[in-house]
């Protein structure tokens, strides 16, 4: 797994690329704890991730958690078939907003 971190408009961009497993999923937790902390809305680009386990979800699941505590807008997007059912079927895709690609959900976030 690899992330990086950018800009997109007013927005903090996440780029997930890999396999996000039991084996890295604290290093994601960590990840998004440090962007959650900050202010304004935040775009997960999964475009390039293939694979996330439930120790995965979890981290997902605490990003959720933390922003919604400060009123931020997070948004998924570029989620493939595969992994948007596995959102699905875990009951976490109504935590998100979702987004065919980083570019709509700028366009979609406020600010």
């Amino acid at each position: 797994m690899e992330v990086t971190e950018g800009r997109s408009g007013s927005a903090t961009t996440l780029k997930i690329a890999g396999r996000v497993d039991s084996s890295v999923a604290k290093v994601l937790e960590q990840k998004v704890l440090d962007v959650a902390s900050r202010d304004g809305g935040i775009i997960v680009d999964l475009s390039a991730m293939n694979y996330v386990s439930s120790a995965g979800l979890r981290s997902f699941i605490i990003l959720a958690k933390q922003a919604r505590a400060k009123n931020q807008t997070i948004a998924l997007a570029g989620m493939s078939d595969e992994v948007s059912e596995i959102f699905e079927i875990s009951g976490l895709l109504e935590l998100f907003k979702i987004y065919d690609s980083v570019e709509a959900a700028v366009a979609a976030l406020p600010g």
